[in-house]
This record gives structure tokens, C-alpha cells and sequence, in this order.
């Protein structure tokens, strides 16, 4: 079979793959770019190789995500590792390093840190954007920390990574990037297979999503420079508690941002 008519049959049409997610499974198993996959879609694929392809495509069926199936995630144009000890990195949170980003190139942001780090994605990314700055990434998950340090490694970044309970022990910073846990827990849009694969303590927080990001907004203040700035990200309904918050603890510059599908999803604030 080659891999156009693979792609067209019944097991990989079952798996219901994401556009990004089938090039995902592709280049992993087939080693193809996209433009490779379109060019060589009519050669013949080995049994071996479409065998990897249908037991991945049986096992996202079952509900199991792609990233931890092949171990990599793609996220603002690198290529991470993750395993079901992180969440998975998506492309909403590419709004924090866009916005994050935006900030390090209009004012004078030399040190960075990233909380809740996870993977790593969001401070490697700006790590990789900006390379002339000072990236370091902490999260309360021995594993993450591990992670993180996989993949800093893997990139040949000079990134150091640390374990701490948010700001706990840490330095003060230029801006401070978070993507917290911000779901509630009895939120009713979330995913079977999120709930099921992806570890709660990166993704549920108490007083319905809000407990650890209430949290950052009143400590963050204390481990910033003067003028430093904190952008965070949140659930779409979120935005107007997070300014609430920002404002009660006086923050000034407040501004939230909207992802890729026109939601609110990330909000910066600067410290007085």
C-alpha cells in the first residue's frame, strides 16, 4: 500500500487525526516533511511501517493522545518532547509566547522565568526566540522539571531548571510567563481523554480554575524588577476575573489577548 491509499483506509479515518496531528505521526514514523509526504505519497510503504501506522491510529481511537503515543509534541516550530507526567503543550498557549515575546522586544526584559513550566515549551520557546536572554523554567513536578531538562538539552539551550512551588525560593525578573493549572474540577467541556491521560495536577486548580493564578497575581509583584511584567495564561471565561484580580492588587497595564480562535486567553499586567 502506499501512504496515500494508508491515509485513505478505514483504521487511520477511525483515528479522527487533527491535520497537524496525522503530519505529526507521519514525520515520526516516515521521517517525511510535509512537502516530503506529499511528494512521496504514491510510494509503497513497508508492512512494518504501516503496522506502526495502524497500532498508533488503534491506540488514538482508544482515547490515547498522539503526543504521548510517539513522545513529541510540535509547538511553536520545535519539536518537544512530553510524556504523560506533562501536559501537552497547544497551540493556544502559543499565544503566551507570542504576547511574551512582543513585550521582550519592546522594553528592555533581560531575565525571564517561566512557572509551571512543564515540558518546558513556553520558556524554550522564548529562549529560542531570544537567545541573548536570561531563561530559567520551574515547576512543582520533580518529572517536569526532568522533562524540561530533556528537552533544554536536547536543543543545546543554556537554560536552567528548577523544581519549586511557584515562586518558592525564587530570584526576581524582568517578566514572568505562567501557564498555570486553570481548569475547575468539575468543569464540564473538558475532554474524556485529557481527564483520563493528561496529569490533574497541571490542569485542575480549586476555586474553579482561579486558586493558583489568584496566587500568582498577589505574589508576583515580589519577584519582579521595577516596571517587570507577568503574562499569564487562563480559561476563556477567565479574563475578567484574572484583570479583577490584577487590579485589586495593583497592577497597572493591564491587557488580555485573544489565541488563534478570537478567545480570550492570555493577560499581561506590569508591576507599579
Amino acid at each position: 500500500m502506499t501512504l496515500a491509499e494508508v491515509l485513505r483506509s478505514d483504521p487511520i479515518r477511525a483515528a479522527a487525526w487533527s491535520s497537524s496531528e496525522q503530519q505529526l505521526v507521519i514525520s515520526e514514523i516516515l521521517g517525511l516533511s510535509l512537502t516530503e509526504q506529499m511528494l512521496q505519497a504514491d510510494q509503497a510503504l513497508s508492512e512494518a511501517v504501516i503496522g506502526r501506522l495502524y497500532q498508533v491510529a488503534q491506540r488514538t481511537q482508544a482515547g490515547e493522545p498522539v503526543a504521548y503515543i510517539l513522545g513529541v509534541v510540535d509547538f511553536d516550530g520545535l519539536r518537544l518532547s512530553v510524556s504523560p507526567q506533562v501536559l501537552i503543550p497547544r497551540p493556544d498557549t502559543e499565544t503566551l509566547v507570542e504576547t511574551a515575546s512582543q513585550l521582550i522586544e519592546h522594553n528592555d526584559l533581560n531575565t525571564i522565568h517561566d512557572l509551571c513550566t512543564g515540558s518546558g515549551a513556553v520558556g524554550i520557546a522564548l529562549k529560542t526566540r531570544h537567545p541573548n536572554c536570561n531563561v530559567t523554567l520551574s515547576d512543582l513536578s520533580i518529572d517536569a522539571v526532568q522533562c524540561a531538562k530533556e528537552n533544554v538539552q536536547a536543543l543545546g539551550l543554556s537554560v536552567d531548571c528548577y523544581q519549586a512551588d511557584l515562586f518558592d525560593g525564587l530570584d526576581c525578573y524582568d517578566l514572568v510567563t505562567a501557564n498555570p493549572p486553570y481548569i475547575a474540577w468539575d468543569d464540564p467541556e473538558i475532554d474524556s481523554s485529557v481527564r483520563l491521560y493528561e496529569p490533574a495536577v497541571a490542569l485542575f486548580s480549586n476555586a474553579q480554575g482561579l486558586e493558583l493564578i489568584g496566587r500568582i497575581v498577589s505574589d508576583g509583584m515580589n519577584h519582579l524588577t521595577p516596571n517587570g511584567y507577568l503574562c499569564l495564561e487562563h480559561g476563556h471565561r477567565q479574563a475578567h476575573d484574572v484583570r479583577a484580580m490584577a487590579e485589586e492588587s495593583g497592577w497597572r497595564s493591564i491587557q488580555t489577548h485573544q489565541d488563534l480562535a478570537g478567545r480570550d486567553r492570555v493577560t499581561r499586567m506590569q508591576k507599579r
